[in-house]
């Protein structure tokens, strides 16, 4: 073992045993150590019920993040008006999707589907010969009678068993087994990875192999979700010509489909609406967008403009074109979202976010997400197309600076507004804006 130097040994770190410590006294060991501004801790203190929540929900809490919630609303989805919570910081995500939203309601509103909440359990076995890719599908009854005791209570809900696959692959002798299962509204994750580790020990037994791992896959292929609108093209709002304008979206969109590095910027724009609705609604977002990506590059994948195996550039995940007089957006992603259980409905902010969108089943929640992914991807094509959209960004950027200096209450919206008349984005305008303003 080497020995510490002099500077490793002057280090202050936190104290041995950090994560036994109560929750106050880590908060006053953390502040000890690091320092930071009173207004830092402040934001982190949070009230009573959401500090209790951190120490249940993570580990060695010393505070919580509060994100913004919002609601964007108006949307007519399947011909129901729907309000939408999202828990974002970026200001320009809400107004951007509201007002897609208002846009698409005039011609209509969104058509959605979404497939029935069918998620996998994967098991990978070592040192198997090819044959035991029969014998694993052969035994496919034997393997679901003994998951069943696992699956009796998601059975009775509707849920359960749907189905067993298998692959092996040559070069590495890895025999890959997946069970996919209903989940209904949950997110299923536990029953899932139960699944996969009782059956470990029966399929050793019928390969020969040895297990190497079984967990559940984030890979959503079977959840898909799905979006449509139908937009006549007189009602594109703005000073460009309609028909110009529609033609420009459409474009905007199919280079998204062929140019990787505007579609992953592309796609990113759907997904402030969907991931802002799965932190609302205390969704797992890091599964959710793994998915979504996934599928953006998978083979299967072809975006509405072709493609092959042989051709995996990420895609963009909407398609927009123009059907006579009309303008059609369309989306389809993997949208694996859950109604009950982990954080949905444990955390009270996500009660309530569900008690807004009027408690959905899962199906129905992906539905609505997929909507929102649309309109928020309809609402940037338009503005990036035409005035652009750095105009709406400062404008909500002038609010950020208004409150760095010092502005607080009514003094924000009026400092903003000053901030932006001025054209002048900095600190040093905001400060000099608001002494202006307090000595008046």
């Amino acid at each position: 073992m080497s020995t510490p130097s002099r500077e490793e040994k002057n280090v202050r770190a936190l104290p041995k045993g950090f994560r036994k410590l109560g929750q106050q006294e880590r908060i006053e060991a953390a502040r000890e150590l690091y320092g930071g501004a009173e207004d830092e801790w402040m934001c982190t203190a949070g009230s009573p019920i959401q500090l209790d929540l951190a120490e249940v929900m993570t580990e060695s809490s010393i505070g919580v993040l509060s994100l913004p919630l919002g609601i964007a609303q108006g949307f007519l989805i399947d011909g129901k008006i729907v309000d939408i919570p999202l828990a974002t910081e970026e200001p320009s995500v809400i107004a951007a999707c509201a007002f897609g939203a208002k846009i698409i309601r005039q011609g209509g509103g969104f058509t959605t589907w979404a497939d029935e909440p069918v998620m996998t359990a994967q098991v990978f076995l070592e040192e198997c010969d090819p044959e035991s890719l029969k014998v694993v599908l052969d035994a496919e009854e034997k393997l679901k009678e003994h998951i069943a005791p696992c699956l009796e209570r998601m059975t009775k809900r509707g849920g359960g068993y749907r189905g067993l696959d298998a692959d092996f692959d040559k070069e590495t002798t890895i025999l890959k087994v997946e069970i996919h299962i209903d989940v209904r509204d949950a997110m299923g994750a536990n029953l899932l990875n139960t699944i996969a580790e009782t059956v470990k020990k029966p399929l050793e037994k019928l390969t020969g192999g040895k297990t190497l791992m079984g967990i559940l896959t984030n890979e959503a292929s079977r959840r898909m979700a799905g979006a449509r609108f139908s937009l006549p093209i007189h009602l594109l709002p703005g000073s460009m010509e309609k028909t110009e304008l529609a033609r420009r979206i459409c474009k905007a969109a199919e280079i998204a489909c062929v140019d990787p590095s505007r579609g992953v910027t592309h796609n990113k724009g759907i997904m402030n609406g969907v991931t802002a609705l799965a932190l609302a609604t205390g969704n797992d977002t890091r599964g959710l967008e793994a998915a979504v990506h996934a599928y953006a590059c998978s083979e299967g994948y072809r975006g509405g403009h072709g493609g092959n195996s042989a051709d995996r550039r990420y895609r963009a995940l909407s398609r927009f074109t123009i059907q006579g007089e009309n303008l059609i957006g369309e989306i389809t992603m993997p949208l694996p979202f859950a109604a009950v259980g982990g954080a949905v409905g444990f955390h009270p902010t996500s009660r309530l976010a569900l008690k807004i969108l009027r408690n959905p089943d899962a199906r129905r929640l992906s539905r609505i997400a997929a909507a929102v992914g649309l309109a928020q991807n309809f609402a940037a094509l338009r503005a990036l197309v035409s005035e652009g959209i750095q105009r709406g960004h400062m404008r909500l950027h002038a609010s950020r600076l208004a409150f760095r200096s010092g502005a607080r209450g009514k003094e924000l919206s009026d400092l903003s507004e000053a901030i932006w008349k001025e054209g002048r984005y900095n600190l040093e305008t905001a400060q000099k804006l608001l002494e202006k303003m307090r000595e008046e």
